[in-house]
């Protein structure tokens, strides 16, 4: 019983982590949350496609390190970054001066439910593995939907339902969707659902199992 309890507790504070790092284990997190999202990283750039001179947001851009991939994509683009937690923005502004001192790149500390930001400001926002922690996902699209010119796109790469459901941790304070819910969703926010992209990721050793998951690009419009 009490191994039992123990394991929840850890399994929980994995999940708090996941959502915000915090402090000396969040610093931690982010790291392992690098080695986890290289290749989702890889898979939004081919699903976004981004173009010269656009104005890019990420939503959720943990310690910063994949800002200069984003900026090989193409020339003249205008970046900006939300982070919902103190720990991950001081950690992308500690490993981003150069790009932060030239203006190419501009940092916040905020939640996507109230972006900074002006309307009708950026052609492409994206996230990657974010939405799971979107406690009421209303506000949070319709601020995306506020800020993107017409005509721009939002990008969530998410897990499947299958793949996250795998994870014990994922039981506290994750919502996974199904292809179906998040259209429902973003469609009940007036964003033109466009298509999902699907993409299988290498395998992961997990607890001494290999486990092999899929993940989708959700790729949204803003037609008016």
């Amino acid at each position: 019983m009490f191994k039992h309890f123990f394991q929840q507790l850890k399994f929980k504070a994995m999940a708090r982590q996941l959502r915000k790092p915090s402090g000396a284990m969040g610093n931690k997190v982010g790291e392992m949350m690098n080695k986890a999202n290289g290749f989702l990283y890889d898979f939004a750039f081919d699903c976004m496609k981004i173009k010269h001179g656009e104005a890019i947001l990420e939503i959720g851009f943990g310690n910063g390190i994949f800002f200069e991939k984003v900026f090989a994509q193409a020339d003249g683009l205008h970046l900006s970054g939300i982070d919902f937690s103190e720990t991950m923005v001081k950690a992308a502004i500690k490993n981003n001066q150069h790009l932060i001192s030239t203006g190419k790149l501009q940092l916040h500390h905020g939640s996507s439910d109230t972006l900074p930001f002006a309307d009708n400001s950026y052609d492409i926002i994206f996230c990657i593995n974010v939405v799971y922690f979107w406690d009421t996902p209303q506000p949070h699209l319709q601020e995306i939907k506020r800020v993107l010119k017409p005509g721009g796109k939002f990008y969530a790469i998410i897990r499947t339902k299958e793949s996250i459901e795998q994870m014990p941790f994922t039981r506290y304070g994750f919502t996974s969707y199904t292809i179906d819910s998040w259209k429902s969703l973003v469609q009940e926010n007036n964003l033109h659902f466009i298509n999902a992209i699907p993409r299988d990721e290498p395998e992961i050793l997990y607890k001494g199992n290999y486990i092999r998951s899929q993940s989708l690009c959700l790729v949204t419009e803003k037609t008016q």
